[in-house]
C-alpha cells in the first residue's frame, strides 16, 4: 500500500504547519486557553482556509478528503498543542453527521460546520461504563412529536463550547442518539478544566425535549454508528500524538546538545542517546500505525472487524508512544521539564490525556482480543 502524499495532501500538509508556525506559539496558546480555551479567530481562519472541510468528501459539503487529511491536519495541530475543537466538531461530529442522518437537516449542520459556525460535543459517556456505548442509562421516552430525555452525560469534551450535543439514550428500541440544543429547557451544563487546561462539561438533562428530526440515525442503531465515529477519533488521537511526540523528540535532542554536565553536553552520555533513540522508534511505529488506522477507515475492501482491529492496534501503539515519549522527554529536562515556562509539561499533560480518550489501553486490547 502506498502511504506517499499527493500533491494536494503535500499542499495541505505546509500550508497548516506554515500558519502555525507564524500564529500558533506557545505564549498565545496559553493567553487563549485562559480566556477560554480557544481563539474564535483561529477556528474561523481554520474555516477560511477550507481545513474544516478538508477531510469531508464532496456529497457531504467537504473537499474530498478523508481521515488522511484528517490525519495531516491533527498531527500538525498535536505538534503545535492546538486548543481548537477539530477533534470533536470536525472528526467525531463530522463522522456522525456524516454516517448518520439524511437530509436537509444534515445538510445544513455539515455546512454550517465546515463555514465555522457550528461546534459540536459528544456525550455519550456516563458513570463507570468506560467506553462501553451500549451501558446507557440515560432515558428517551416518545411524546407526541418529541422524545423527552432523563439522565446525566460525564466528561463531554468541548462541552462548555459547543452549539449542540450528540446525546445518546436508552429508548423502548435501544440506545439511540439525539441532536440537543445547547438551549434547550431542562439541560444543565457544569463546565471545568481538564487535566490538561482544556475545557470540557458534565450534562444533566431533566426532561429534556427532542424533536423527532433531531433523531441522529435510526432508533435504537446508536451503537454502530459511535463506534464508527470513535473509531474516527481514534485514528486523529493516533496523528495528534504523532506531531506532540515527535516535537518532544526534537525538542529533547536539542536541549541535550546545549545543556552541559561534567564539562560535556548531556547528548554525549551514552544512556542519554539510547534513551533517545527509543523515543524516536516509539514515535516512528505511532507514525506508522496512524497511518494504518487511517488506511482501515478509507479501505472499501476492509471488514467492520477489520477495521476496528486495526483502529485499536493503531491506538495502542499510539498510547504506549506517548508514555514513554512524555516521561523520557520531561525526565530529561530535569526539573524545567514540569515548568510552565516551557511547552514541555504542557505537552506531557496533552498526552497523557489522549490515553483515556475514546477508550484506554485496556479497552483497545480487550476489543483486539474479542475481534481475534
Amino acid at each position: 500500500m502506498d502511504f506517499s502524499y499527493s500533491s494536494d495532501q503535500q499542499m495541505l500538509r505546509d500550508s497548516v504547519q506554515r500558519y502555525l508556525q507564524q500564529k500558533y506559539d506557545y505564549q498565545q496558546r496559553g493567553v487563549m486557553l485562559k480566556a477560554g480555551g480557544f481563539s474564535a479567530k483561529v477556528w474561523r481562519d481554520f474555516a477560511d482556509f477550507g481545513w474544516l472541510g478538508a477531510a469531508l468528501p464532496e456529497e457531504a459539503g467537504g473537499f474530498g478528503g478523508g481521515a488522511l487529511e484528517a490525519g495531516i491536519l491533527m498531527e500538525a495541530f498535536g505538534r503545535r498543542l492546538v486548543l481548537e475543537p477539530y477533534l470533536w466538531t470536525v472528526v467525531v461530529g463530522g463522522a456522525l453527521l456524516q454516517h448518520g442522518p439524511q437530509g436537509a437537516t444534515r445538510d445544513a449542520l455539515l455546512a454550517q460546520m465546515v463555514a465555522g459556525e457550528l461546534q459540536l460535543a459528544l456525550a455519550a459517556l456516563e458513570d463507570d461504563v468506560g467506553q462501553d456505548f451500549a451501558r446507557v442509562d440515560t432515558i428517551a421516552v416518545a411524546n407526541g412529536e418529541s422524545w423527552v430525555l432523563k439522565g446525566r452525560k460525564r466528561v463531554v469534551p468541548n462541552g462548555a463550547i459547543a452549539h449542540r450535543f450528540f446525546v445518546s439514550a436508552r429508548s423502548a428500541e435501544g440506545v439511540s442518539l439525539f441532536l440537543v440544543a445547547r438551549d434547550a429547557p431542562g439541560l444543565r451544563i457544569r463546565s471545568f478544566r481538564s487535566n490538561d487546561g482544556q475545557t470540557a462539561a458534565e450534562l444533566t438533562l431533566e426532561d429534556v425535549r427532542v424533536p423527532r428530526s433531531d433523531i441522529v440515525g435510526r432508533l435504537g442503531e446508536a451503537v454502530p454508528l459511535l463506534t464508527l465515529a470513535a473509531d474516527h477519533g481514534s485514528a486523529a488521537l493516533c496523528a495528534e500524538v504523532v506531531g506532540s511526540t515527535a516535537y518532544l523528540v526534537d525538542s529533547t535532542c536539542e536541549y541535550l546538545k546545549t545543556r552541559e554536565q561534567y564539562g560535556a553536553p548531556l547528548a554525549k552520555f551514552q544512556v542519554l542517546q539510547h534513551r533517545l533513540a527509543d523515543m524516536y522508534v516509539a514515535v516512528e511505529l505511532a507514525r506508522s500505525m496512524a497511518l494504518v488506522a487511517a488506511a482501515a477507515l478509507t479501505d472499501a475492501g476492509k471488514s467492520e472487524r477489520e477495521r476496528m482491529h486495526d483502529i485499536s492496534a493503531a491506538r495502542v501503539q499510539a498510547i504506549r508512544c506517548a508514555r514513554l515519549v512524555g516521561r523520557d522527554a520531561v525526565q530529561m529536562h530535569g526539573g524545567m521539564g514540569m515548568s510552565e515556562e516551557l511547552d514541555i509539561s504542557a505537552h506531557f499533560k496533552r498526552l497523557m490525556l489522549t490515553t483515556l480518550l475514546l477508550g484506554d489501553e485496556d479497552f483497545h486490547l480487550e476489543r483486539m482480543a474479542a475481534l481475534g
